[in-house]
Parts: structure tokens; sequence; C-alpha cells
């Protein structure tokens, strides 16, 4: 049932004489809430509605659901300080005695202080879950699960996030919905863990293979050909970003180039983002910018900066824009203007100045950073501490 048609459903039941429980239409209301196709909007009016009719005297449970629902719809709207403080609100009501159900918002706080960069606050969050017994929770162990390892990835913990990952890849029987997640994630952080592995690699002077990224390929490429034929989706567009950024670094720039043509056409036809694809928008321009000629380049690039701006008005600069700072900076060299270049550079120095590094697109605080900062020394001489 679509979302958009529960309440019409609900009114027509009242209309007939016929009465429904009100914890049952709380409970419908958040399921509907809950449905990934519909709208933003549409998914907080249900929520709204949910949270008018829930009684004071409703069991904890239902509470917790109504908030958890809540908090994730703020959070993927963009708006992450409204997700933690009605969870916040809420907390200081639920006697000590039912801390046990409480793990959802636990998760949910973890993943926006996760958004913040506040990784301690994350890690205090995510340990506050420990269930008593895990039976009949599976899905929140797994969210628990993945949670941690995306706190530990954005603090570029790879290997111990590796972990986390591959526990939940070994789930039976996950939603597409759950698998096309992990399945992107891990594919992004062996990226990561490729670079690592090169590095190794470099000091000792052994031969290096890419068995984690063809690895990754094979999977994505299988899920790519079941979700093509089904038209654009969310999870269309989390596989061809994690395939263009393997093919990426496999030297295979052609294919690349063609799955963020294709990943991009889909962001430039959404017309209410949320904060994933806000960020997917921003990353696939990060993507073609590399994979493109030296005048497109610069387009690109400049077109990152312009997306990242408009998705986040009241935020400073992060990281990955200081990261782009450089990029136009290298480019601009390479077209003979070093004045701009150098004015890049200073832009550049000043984020990394209040920015430690960060990891929430693959490779920004690692190999694309290291890359450009090195090429930029060796072309220039100029030098930039990150």
């Amino acid at each position: 049932m679509e979302a958009q048609n529960i309440l019409g459903d609900l009114e027509a039941l009242v209309s007939r004489g016929i009465q429904p429980n009100r914890v049952d239409i709380v409970q419908s209301l958040v399921a509907a809430s809950r449905i990934k196709t519909s709208t933003i909007g549409t998914r907080e009016k249900l929520i709204r509605s949910a949270q008018v009719l829930l009684a004071e005297h409703a069991s904890l449970q239902l509470q917790v659901e109504v908030v958890q629902q809540r908090s994730i719809l703020m959070r993927l709207k963009g708006d992450i300080n409204g997700s933690v403080r009605i969870i916040e609100e809420f907390l200081p009501r639920v006697p000590p005695a039912h801390t046990d159900v409480l793990g959802a918002l636990y998760i949910s706080q973890a993943k926006n202080f996760a958004y913040k960069f506040s990784f301690t606050e994350a890690h205090r969050e995510a340990k506050k879950y420990a269930p008593i017994r895990i039976e009949g929770q599976p899905g929140l162990l797994w969210d628990h699960i993945h949670c941690v390892g995306r706190i530990l990835r954005g603090q570029g913990r790879f290997e111990e996030a590796r972990r986390c990952f591959e526990l939940c890849l070994k789930t039976p029987e996950l939603t597409e919905s759950r698998r096309l997640v992990i399945l992107s994630t891990t594919a992004d952080l062996y990226c990561e863990l490729d670079y690592q592995n090169r590095q190794l690699c470099m000091e000792t002077a052994e031969p290096r293979s890419k068995p984690l990224l063809h690895l990754a390929k094979n999977w994505l490429t299988t899920e790519l050909q079941g979700l093509q034929s089904r038209g654009p989706s969310k999870g269309n567009r989390r596989v061809l970003l994690s395939l263009a950024e393997i093919e990426i670094r496999l030297g295979c720039n052609d294919n690349a180039r063609q799955y963020v043509g294709q990943v991009l056409g889909m962001f430039n036809s959404l017309t209410a983002p949320d904060i994933v694809d806000r960020l997917g928008h921003v990353r696939a321009l990060v993507a073609a910018a590399r994979v493109s000629s030296l005048e497109g380049a610069e387009n690109l690039w400049i077109g990152a900066l312009f997306w990242n701006r408009l998705y986040n008005p009241s935020e400073a600069e992060v990281f990955t824009c200081g990261v782009i700072y450089m990029y136009m900076c290298l480019v601009r060299h390479k077209l003979g203007d070093n004045g701009r270049s150098r004015e890049y550079l200073e832009h550049a120095q000043e984020v990394f100045r209040t920015r430690e590094r960060q990891f929430l697109i693959p490779g920004v605080g690692t190999y694309l950073v290291d890359f450009v900062v090195n090429e930029i020394h060796t072309l220039t001489g100029w030098n930039c501490r990150v």
C-alpha cells in the first residue's frame, strides 16, 4: 500500500462508521512513514499524524517507534540538530528500568553525531545499546553493527570498520535495501583498504594485486544488472556511485564515465533530494571531474562546490571543500593561470587549518588529497599542510 493512501483509507473507514483502534492507526501510520519510495514530505505528514494520535498511556515501544521515525526523517531532510533534539527531549521521560527498549533511539542518535563528525559522542551513544537478549530484534542488531562500522570508517579506522561491514554482509535474508546499502558501503571501504595496501607494498617493494576491488566490482555489477531494468532508485544510485569509484581506482576511466553519466542524470532529475542523495550528488560531480578533460574538470569542481553550498547553506566549508580547492589549484596551474592557482591553494589552506581529514566520500581523506598535494608540490614546489 502506497504511503500517501494511508490517511485516505483511514478517513474512508471512519466515514463508514468503522472506528479503528487508535493503537492500530498509529502503528499503520508509522509503518507507512517507513516506505522509502514515498517523498519525505508525505512520510513526515504520516508520522506527524501518528504523533498527534499517540496517547500518553501508549506503550513505550510504540512511543519509541514514533520518536525514532521522526528523528530519521529529520536527519534525511538535513536537520541533524533537530533530530538530536527530539531524542534528547524524549529520553529523560523514560524510567531507568526500561532503557532496554531504547536501542533504536541510541542508534539513531549515534548516526546523528556521526553526520556531525562528532565521533566520540557517536561511540558513546552506540555503546548505550546493550540488549539483554537479541532474539526478536535481528534488524536492530544489524543496524547497530552497521552504525558502528560507519563511525569507525568516519574516523579512518578502516580495518575495524571492515570487520563490522563484513559481518553485516554475512547476515542471511537481508532486505534488498539493506543488501544494497552494505554492498556499496563495503565496496567504498575496499577502495580505502586497497589504497592502504598499495602504500604498504610501496614501503616493502612487494608486488600488489587488487583482489578487494575486483571482488566488490563483481558484487556490484551483478546487482546493477537487476536494478537497471527497474528504473532509477536510491539503490541504483548507490551501486552506480560505488562502481564508478572502483573503475577509477582500477584505471578504467571509460567505464567510470559511463556510470557517472548515468548517476548524474538521476541526481539532476530529483526534485527534493534527501541528505544521502545530496552527498551522492556532490560525490558524483567529484568523480566526474576526476575522469574529465582539463577544461571540463574545472566546471565540475566548481559545480561540486556550488551544490555543496546550496545543500548546506549554514555550514562552514568542510574538509572536502579544501580538497576540491586543491584540484582547482592543479587545474588552473596546468592551464597556465598561476595567479588563480595560488588563490585556490590559499583557499584550501584556510579550510585545512580548521578541518581535520574526513572520510565521508571515498578517497577524500586519503588517496585524493594525498595525490593532489604531492602533484602540486612536484609541479610547482608549493607546499600545503593537511
